[in-house]
């Protein structure tokens, strides 16, 4: 649950610094972005898990092991699986869903590259199992808000190429 207050809590962060959205604030979204993160929260968990076991220990070693199988397999995963689970969550069709992703996921991923091997590796080295799904929850509420500003911002409109333009 606490998973999902903080993925709702970063849209709030979105809505009210980012969008400047003030009384307009979308609580349909933000509990749809709630609910995202109680989706995400358990599947978080099971992973630190697996990832324990794949990878037994916390030296300085197996946290970059573990860092590495995390940003390489796991996160190009959950980004893709975040904005389904949050376009599906809003109504949106199938086509919606894969111009979002054609739109904004390589985008997402680089950053998450920016701020993730960091903080996991910090994660899996340093941090006990039984707090590391709070511990990236803590760096998540930003990760949230930038992820929800992604999902949520209007796609671009398709560029006009010059044979649909002559026509």
């Amino acid at each position: 649950m606490f998973w999902g207050v903080l993925v709702a809590i970063g849209d709030v962060v979105t809505q009210q610094f980012v969008e400047k959205k003030g009384f307009s604030h979308n609580f349909s979204r933000t509990a749809r972005m709630g609910v995202v993160g109680l989706i995400i929260g358990p599947i978080l968990r099971t992973w630190y898990l697996t990832l324990d076991r794949i990878v037994p220990g916390a030296a300085k070693t197996a946290g970059f092991k573990k860092m590495l199988l995390d940003q390489s397999l796991f996160a190009p995963v959950m980004i893709c699986f975040f904005f389904g689970v949050t376009e599906t969550l809003a109504g949106k069709s199938l086509h919606n869903i894969k111009e979002m992703l054609q739109e904004r996921y390589r985008d997402a991923l680089i950053t998450n590259y920016k701020i993730w091997p960091l903080a996991q590796t910090l994660n899996f080295t340093f941090v006990p199992i039984q707090h590391r799904v709070g511990f990236v929850q803590i760096v998540a509420i930003f990760w949230n808000a930038y992820m929800s500003w992604m999902a949520n911002k209007p796609l671009s409109e398709p560029a006009l190429n010059s044979v649909d333009s002559i026509q």
